[in-house]
């Protein structure tokens, strides 16, 4: 045996790694629900303060308090989100949520063409949050997999490559 070769014949499998693309509607969303969240907090000491109405004050800054931290979590998820792909599956990453799912899992995909819009982690399903185009993935036990590339037609063509089904 060479001492040029390496100990480990294994090799990593090739990936492709998409992040979904911007969605400029759901940043502003989100930015609306943070201002209502910082306007929120003052407004409620104000009530405290002048000795209003406490039980509302303290549910305002707390709901408000609650937005900024919801709202920050989802921006810093949404700056992380991305899928990669390789010859094994897919891999689905959304801040601290993640999902692996096999190729033999799936049956078929196509391309949901125009603004698309689904709920972020429901069982089962990807979390797809992009107003856009979608790419949808089907599984065999009639769930579905949603992502939302930057390229759609470079998603469809490296999805090809793994599934081998005709679009429908």
């Amino acid at each position: 045996m060479s001492s040029n070769q390496p100990q480990n014949n294994q090799e990593k499998p090739e990936k492709f790694i998409d992040r979904p693309s911007p969605s400029i509607l759901l940043v502003i969303l989100i930015c609306l629900v943070m201002i209502l969240g910082l306007l929120a907090i003052p407004f409620g000491f104000y009530l405290i303060f002048a000795k209003i109405v406490l039980y509302s004050a303290i549910f305002m800054i707390g709901g408000g308090l609650l937005a900024l931290l919801y709202t920050s979590l989802t921006l810093v998820a949404l700056s992380q989100t991305r899928y990669s792909l390789n010859q094994i599956g897919v891999d689905i990453r959304f801040g601290i949520w993640h999902r692996f799912f096999a190729w033999e899992e799936f049956n078929g995909y196509h391309l949901h063409k125009g603004f698309f819009g689904n709920k972020i982690s429901s069982p089962g399903v990807s979390p797809c949050v992009r107003l856009n185009d979608a790419v949808i993935l089907k599984m065999k036990n009639g769930k579905v997999v949603y992502l939302t590339p930057k390229d759609s037609n470079l998603m469809l063509n490296k999805l090809a490559e793994f599934i081998p089904v005709v679009k429908s």
